[in-house]
């Protein structure tokens, strides 16, 4: 009696404990979400969008996916604005040839340094406009409102000393289809707003794309000090910079907008200052793949690039994205032999991306807190991934329509009525449903999930199995609930923090004898193709693809995208596996080495300037270390089980990983979005297995993948 007294006893001061410490955290959070989403006058929020807006539900329902010509069949049409922007006027808002606005729009000028944005309309529709007192500060009284966001085009001549340079900088903001833009220029004390003084401008212009993660809706912020900081070495050497936040991936992933955006920036430029005598691309990331995707489908657009940390697009990364989420809950709580998969390594056979036994997964520490809260067992592990340390909420910001990171700048009935995708803000490309949800290029079925892994004998046939028939997939759109990310959620609970959010998988968190897999949309998948996209391989300008090797920081910008990249233009041009393509080249430094960027920016400037197609000397294949110095550069030292080469002289140094889909045998490419199956017997009979002998699987096999198992030797069947 006494000893279950002293348990009851024991059992109580735990969930006394536990309430408190939650109460506490709980109380916390609020304070310090109440604080960071407090919205004071000068950061309005989005109180509505327009009656007419093509963003209202009457006008999303059943909209095709984009089925015309890719954009390097069809001429862009003229341009019906007036370049350039006189001072003090205001920019075109209406985009040239991406679509109709797209509400609701969030204002940022105010956070950007540049003021208000002009009074469009007094029907409440946008952000709100305060009146100003006669000192420049912002009233409570609100003058109107603006849907569109737009300033007048101003200039301003920053000091060196400010400029942290030996010149001072001359920039000229305002609006170009809605979002802001920046031209830079080096020049003189001499330099007036009518007569700029062009002496230390060298002739050339880089256009600076900037990356991170965003699904629209928001004009973008401005960092311009920022800016001049990052492309400092640029203007040193007399460069012009140009950059809009419209080609910011933080802010939108719409690289059709992206293009009509930087078009019109770029003319802006030519009539203000002249034309350059080449443009360059250069930035990180998002900012990177834009490179790609323009020079496919626009070349005249830039004459180059510099693609820092680059990705082929960002459609395709989405694929195995999606997928890190499935495996990391598979692996910690639905796997029948969890202690196997406790090890990091394990998983990386399957996920294909790194690992690292010294690392945590990201936000592991809250997940222990709420697992004990709620008197649940915490998954053992051994070391993280980059799925569940890089990538982790990631895909489900891109993914889910009911989350949105940003929500406290919009109104309740904005917010509740709008679907935040990555999917919608893009739903001239991928189409809606019937629901007004934008369509998702994305399915797993078919896909046999650690394939080479069973065939190399990482793992057995009862892993390989389990996985496949427990895996499943991703709810619909229309049926996906809202994210617990804690502090990023719209309504912050402890308890319920989750880093899967299970009840948007098709088997709802539980162990199933076979857990469903939902197909996305082929037409959607062939929208993004159609539209341009995904990257096929047609680059039409000198790259280097430059990142530093961060793999073993399971830094989410891994080094194999460079060969994925790279199989695509090989494939493109039909070339063979160990060929060099002419206007490719990979550049990968240690990490320490952060200024290879820059020494790629002096190759291309050798590059450009001999008006010859293949690369100099200076600018071909190659691997840095530390310092900066050349390990190995030329044909073959990227070579390996990629092109089926034996590993060249920098990939010996800095190996590569892969993707969860190339584990399943797609290509080096991993441009596959809907694979074109085959039955098993099929795939038996057709050596699929090799050198597995699956017979004894049979049975198991054709349950699991009733609908047949993805062939990887046929193109997508989203190519028409």
């Amino acid at each position: 009696m006494r000893s279950a007294r002293r348990l009851l006893y024991r059992v109580s001061v735990v969930l006394l404990y536990s309430s408190i410490v939650l109460a506490g955290l709980q109380l916390a959070a609020h304070q310090y979400l109440k604080q960071l989403l407090q919205i004071p006058s000068p950061f309005p929020i989005v109180a509505s969008i327009p009656a007419t807006s093509s963003n209202t539900a009457a006008n999303i329902v059943n909209q095709p996916a984009y089925s015309g010509p890719p954009p390097w069949q069809h001429p862009r049409p003229a341009e019906v604005f007036y370049f350039p922007i006189a001072y003090g006027d205001i920019g075109p808002s209406d985009s040239l040839f991406s679509g109709p606005k797209q509400y609701p729009f969030l204002c940022q000028s105010f956070e950007s340094g540049l003021g208000q944005p002009v009074v469009d309309n007094h029907n409440g529709e946008g952000t709100p406009v305060f009146q100003e007192s006669a000192s420049g500060q912002l009233t409570s009284t609100v003058i109107g409102y603006s849907k569109d966001c737009l300033l007048a085009t101003r200039w301003q001549l920053i000091p060196a000393e400010q400029a942290n340079t030996s010149f001072p900088i001359r920039v000229e903001t305002g609006t170009i289809n809605r979002f802001i833009y920046a031209l830079l220029l080096p020049t003189t004390t001499q330099d007036t707003q009518d007569q700029p003084d062009l002496s230390r401008w060298n002739g050339k212009l880089i256009y600076h794309f900037k990356g991170a993660i965003g699904i629209g809706y928001q004009q973008g912020k401005l960092r311009l000090r920022r800016i001049i900081r990052d492309m400092k070495p640029a203007l040193e050497q007399g460069y012009a910079i140009a950059f809009s936040t419209g080609n910011e991936t933080d802010n939108h992933y719409n690289i059709t907008l992206q293009e009509d955006t930087a078009l019109r920036v770029k003319q802006q430029f030519i009539q203000r200052y002249g034309k350059p005598q080449y443009t360059i691309g250069m930035g990180d990331s998002g900012g990177a793949l834009q490179q790609y995707l323009l020079s496919q489908n626009n070349p005249q657009l830039l004459q180059a690039g510099i693609a820092v940390d680059a990705y082929p697009d960002m459609v395709s990364q989405i694929t195995y994205g999606l997928d890190c989420p499935l495996l990391e809950y598979y692996f910690d709580y639905l796997a029948d032999d969890k202690l196997f998969w406790q090890e990091a390594q394990h998983r990386s056979w399957v996920s294909g991306l790194s690992y690292q036994p010294a690392l945590s997964p990201r936000g592991e520490w809250l997940e222990k807190i709420t697992n004990h809260l709620r008197l649940q067992p915490h998954p053992r592990r051994s070391g993280a991934t980059e799925c569940n340390y890089a990538w982790r909420g990631s895909v489900q910001l891109v993914n889910n329509p009911r989350f949105n990171s940003h929500h406290g700048r919009y109104s309740d009935s904005v917010l509740n009525n709008t679907h935040w995708s990555h999917w919608q803000d893009n739903r001239l490309i991928y189409g809606t449903d019937a629901l007004g949800y934008g369509q998702v290029p994305w399915s797993n079925v078919g896909v046999q999930y650690g394939l080479e892994a069973w065939k190399a004998g990482k793992i057995s046939a009862q892993h390989f199995l389990d996985i496949n028939r427990k895996i499943g997939s991703w709810q619909p759109q229309s049926r996906l609930q809202p994210e617990n990310f804690w502090l990023l959620s719209q309504q912050p609970s402890l308890l319920n923090f989750s880093p899967y959010q299970r009840a948007n998988f098709s088997h709802l968190g539980k162990s199933m004898k076979l857990a469903p897999r939902l197909p996305g949309s082929l037409d959607a998948a062939r929208g993004a193709y159609n539209a341009g996209h995904l990257f096929t391989g047609r680059l039409n300008m000198p790259l280097i693809d430059v990142r530093r090797y961060r793999d073993n920081q399971l830094n989410i910008h891994h080094s194999w995208a460079a060969l994925s990249s790279r199989q695509r233009i090989l494939d493109y041009s039909g070339s063979p596996p160990a060929s060099f393509p002419d206007q490719h080249a990979i550049w990968i430094s240690h990490n320490d080495y952060k200024l290879a960027r820059w020494q790629a920016l002096q190759a291309m400037e050798v590059w450009l300037d001999q008006n010859d197609p293949r690369p100099p000397t200076q600018a071909v294949d190659r691997c840095l270390d530390a310092q900066g110095q050349v390990i190995a550069s030329g044909q073959g030292v990227w070579d390996g089980a990629w092109n089926q080469q034996p590993d060249g002289a920098c990939s010996r140094v800095f190996p590569f990983f892969r993707s969860s889909r190339q584990v399943a045998g797609d290509s080096a490419a991993a441009a596959t979005l809907f694979c074109q199956r085959i039955s098993v017997e099929r795939a038996i009979r057709e050596g699929l297995y090799q050198p597995l002998n699956v017979e004894p699987y049979r049975q198991q096999l054709q349950q699991i993948f009733p609908d047949g198992v993805c062939d990887y030797q046929q193109p997508d069947a989203a190519i028409q």
